[in-house]
């Protein structure tokens, strides 16, 4: 039978997709499904198809074809990109120029070369350079891959026009969840904030995409290409415009998936875009202020700010959270001023988040080893917690205590719980403008 080739049509530009969907997954790839079709151009029979609008960061045993119509027999992948680094390692020997970053240029024969550093037999001297501003071999490089390539052979059978779809997995694309809480000024409900940042570090341009995001890390052996995941942290920022409709979430088996824009978007290369994964909610919160020592530590310092919140229904909540990076603003009156960030955990439903707010000025905590006493087969410390509020507010107070061993806690002067085997917390509250004093004795013994 006779074999013709023909090349993809609907793409002019190298480096572009249309009308794709993607899904985002938090291991830094993503999965493209990438709507195809050729147009038969003379006989019908076995043909090869040819697609190359392709990431750099394809993985080479991902790709799989489904036609409308027509038979595949069999599938090949081009891939050997062009690599600046394997391109002048493979100069050595040759004569180039390189630049430094104080403006000087040296001429010489390529000894060794590294992305940073290079070594040169000059006329004169055998010299390493550091700080590389750039490095270049007079030459023409005729067709360099910059994509990969796929090819097909298809029984066309009598089709004059063939079309399916193309899922791959490739690298170069993450997502972040980002959260801003924005405290109220009576410091008793919050606005919430959720986003997510996404990027695009590859080299292809996608138009009019459908993009999905995946919370979840899937379980991927390393391909046998040698491509590892990465986290993709560079790029340019836009912001987007939320369509009208509201993001949608829903389970994927073991995972959730978020669909931010209801509407198609263009996803440029080196660009990231921040979506919402849903709409703003009003929020109830607690704060707590903690004060962490163990054993015989000694310690006059301010105290750290937890804010909490329940991811419940009734707290205007109860949806998957996934994990990122939250913004803590404090609203007063008109103005709005940033108060740290944290990181939170996934948040299922139900959970409760907590998020670290730094240090509070007027709020102080004072720890002092009253007395210790340590025998053959004992120990014993008599500890006191002071707790002064110079705000004009109560507090609620989370003393933490670490002690290691077999333990037992005498004449405490609070009530406390016991958290773990190295663990306990005594709460109080502190008035506004008081002090609060606390004092305990533990006892280890052992054989």
């Amino acid at each position: 039978m006779k074999k013709l080739t023909f090349i993809f049509f609907t793409s002019l530009i190298l480096g572009e997709s249309n009308n794709a969907v993607m899904t985002i997954y938090k291991d830094g790839y993503a999965l493209v499904k990438q709507p195809v079709s050729w147009k038969e151009k003379k006989s019908p029979g076995i043909q090869t198809l040819r697609y190359q609008e392709l990431p750099d960061g394809l993985v080479d045993d991902s790709p799989f074809l489904t036609l409308d119509k027509g038979q595949i027999m069999g599938q090949r992948y081009f891939g050997n990109l062009f690599s600046g680094t394997k391109y002048f390692i493979n100069m050595i020997g040759a004569e180039v120029t390189v630049g430094i970053e104080d403006g000087d240029e040296y001429t010489g024969v390529l000894l060794d070369y590294h992305t940073n550093s290079v070594t040169l037999q000059t006329r004169r001297d055998v010299i390493s350079l550091n700080q590389i501003v750039f490095i270049s071999h007079r030459n023409q490089i005729g067709n360099p891959r910059i994509n990969p390539l796929l090819e097909w052979d298809v029984n066309m059978e009598n089709a004059s026009f063939i079309s399916g779809n193309l899922a791959y997995l490739s690298y170069g694309f993450d997502w972040d969840a980002h959260y801003r809480l924005v405290l109220n000024e009576s410091e008793n409900s919050a606005d919430f904030i959720s986003e997510a940042n996404v990027i695009n570090q590859s080299r292809m341009n996608f138009n009019n995409l459908s993009l999905q995001l995946v919370e979840g890390n899937l379980r991927r052996p390393s391909a046998k290409s040698g491509l590892q995941p990465q986290r993709y942290r560079s790029g340019r920022a836009t912001a987007l415009d939320i369509a009208p409709e509201l993001p949608s979430e829903e389970t994927l088996g073991d995972f959730h998936i978020f669909r931010p824009l209801k509407e198609k978007t263009d996803f440029i290369r080196g660009e990231k875009i921040t979506v919402r994964l849903y709409e703003t909610r009003s929020v109830s919160f607690e704060k707590m202020y903690v004060f962490e020592n163990s054993e015989r530590s000694k310690r006059e310092e301010p105290l750290n700010v937890e804010i909490s919140f329940a991811n419940s229904e009734n707290n205007n909540l109860n949806i998957p959270l996934p994990q990122g990076k939250v913004n803590l603003y404090y609203e007063n009156g008109a103005s709005l001023e940033f108060a740290g960030e944290d990181y939170l955990r996934q948040i299922p439903k139900g959970e409760t988040a907590t998020v670290k707010a730094g240090r509070a000025f007027d709020v102080i905590g004072k720890r002092t080893v009253l007395n210790y006493n340590r025998q053959q087969k004992s120990e014993e410390a008599s500890i006191e917690i002071v707790i002064k509020n110079k705000r004009e507010t109560d507090i609620d107070v989370r003393i933490v205590e670490h002690i290691r061993g077999d333990w037992v806690v005498k004449e405490a002067s609070e009530n406390f719980t016991k958290k773990d085997a190295s663990t306990i917390h005594f709460p109080i509250t502190v008035k506004s403008g008081s002090s609060n004093t606390l004092s305990y004795t533990y006892r280890k013994e052992w054989n």
